[in-house]
């Protein structure tokens, strides 16, 4: 919801789950704790937004592994062609 919908109040969020406001509360502040939600007060209310670029390290960690295997697995395939070869 965070990543499509922007900044959103946690009742705005409860509603959409099956849990309590509460319970959604402490998700967002685990969330907040890792640097991956901003929260804005606006008067009473607080809006809880995605920090942007907050998951590039995941990304970028995720990138490596996929040149890596897309590299060994390419070499694989190399070997076995040429091993089919007469």
């Amino acid at each position: 919801m965070l990543a499509t919908g922007g900044a959103r109040r946690v009742a705005d969020i409860a509603d959409n789950f099956d849990m309590s406001r509460q319970a959604v509360t402490k998700h967002l502040d685990v969330l907040d704790r890792t640097g991956v939600l901003i929260t804005e007060r606006r008067g009473r209310e607080r809006f809880n937004s995605l920090a942007q670029n907050a998951f590039d390290p995941v990304r970028e960690w995720l990138e490596h592994y996929d040149r890596f295997w897309n590299e060994r697995l390419n070499a694989l395939r190399q070997i076995i062609e040429e091993g089919e070869a007469p």
